[in-house]
């Protein structure tokens, strides 16, 4: 088949393609690969009609939460979980430090109450806790939050099958339909929804702790690779909070956004359009896959503080919402339970 790419060489696949189960494994291996120019993300375009307002409504209502009075979201906060339900901020550790340059809103889109045994539920919260929500405080935020959630997911299956026929023809003893049935099936599903505040001026740092290093202020989320089996990205939403609508606005600085690093250790910034969604998979896909599908290494760029902007840089935030699709705490992943595997990374961050 012939592989459309965008400007930077990202893998673009029709949903009508992965819809009605056209062969796409070379647009797979090319995306996901191990060729050394494999980029590890892909985009899916021509998504169902309704998409682009799910995607806005729920943006919007990141950066409407983020401004809510501390003793609202503090509401939401869960200890208990290593803040991996609710709202989360200044408990992740990034570069050895606590982060606040980003708040995060934890959910599983799926279900409000996952299926556990006792035993998971005490060892592993994380996963196995139930949702919490704003109900009282910003009512319309849980249907917006599973509305796009599981759309990422249904487009998600339809990616996953593909994948799952890519590496059954590479290692014949893989499961059939793996992937697939992680996301029908699993309940350690997560989203989270992401609010990078604004980039604070180097005279402003008040609220931010830039003390030491620009470094910071320059980078929004450091290098990683999810531990998930699949993710999925919307395309970030820069607003300008100074105005009380939360209008939607152009990124000020063309060197700020998503950063991916490919296997032969070259940057190449990505660009994902409004109405596309962006896929990548995680070390959980890419053990289970034989490493014949790789996880992808990423990062976010701050907008620089020096950047010249009509709109003051200190007002402007981005938004954007990832969907972590994990397998089930038993599924082996390589040579270990899924449980195993994530609880040192949970240990490592909170």
């Amino acid at each position: 088949m012939n592989i459309e790419k965008s400007p930077e060489g990202v893998v673009i696949l029709d949903y009508n393609d992965i819809l009605t189960n056209a062969d796409v494994s070379d647009a797979i291996e090319e995306a996901f690969g191990t060729h050394s120019h494999c980029l590890g993300i892909i985009l899916i375009k021509n998504l169902p009609k309704g998409y682009a307002e799910k995607r806005t409504r729920l943006l919007r209502l990141a950066s409407v939460f983020a401004m809510l009075p501390e003793d609202i979201k503090n509401k939401t906060v869960h200890k208990e979980s290593l803040y991996s339900f609710g709202w989360s901020c200044g408990k992740e550790v990034i570069g050895g430090k606590l982060d606040y340059l980003k708040g995060s809103y934890y959910a599983n889109p799926n279900y409000d109450i996952p299926n556990a045994t006792p035993k998971q539920k005490l060892e592993f919260p994380m996963y196995c806790h139930p949702n919490i929500w704003p109900k009282d405080d910003l009512p319309e935020f849980e249907h917006a939050f599973k509305d796009l959630g599981c759309f990422i997911m249904d487009v998600a299956k339809l990616l996953a099958r593909a994948c799952d026929i890519f590496v059954s023809s590479r290692l014949p003893s893989a499961k059939q339909n793996y992937l697939e049935k992680i996301i029908m099936e699993s309940h350690t599903t997560k989203a989270r929804l992401l609010h990078y505040f604004p980039t604070q001026l180097k005279d402003d740092k008040a609220t931010r702790d830039t003390s030491d290093s620009d470094e910071i202020e320059d980078s929004w989320c450091g290098w990683h690779v999810d531990h998930s089996s699949i993710t999925g990205l919307t395309s970030a939403m820069y607003i300008n909070e100074s105005d009380s609508t939360f209008p939607e606005i152009q990124c000020p600085d063309p060197y700020s956004g998503l950063y991916i690093k490919t296997k032969s250790k070259k940057t190449v910034k990505v660009s994902i359009p409004k109405d596309y969604l962006a896929f990548q998979l995680g070390e959980a896909m890419q053990l289970a896959s034989g490493n014949n599908l790789l996880a992808t290494p990423h990062m976010v760029k701050g907008i620089s503080s020096n950047v010249k902007s009509e709109i003051p840089i200190n007002v402007i935030s981005r938004n954007t919402f990832a969907v972590f699709m994990h397998p089930p705490l038993d599924e082996m992943v390589g040579d270990i339970t899924f449980a195993e595997f994530s609880r040192d990374m949970f240990r490592s961050h909170y």
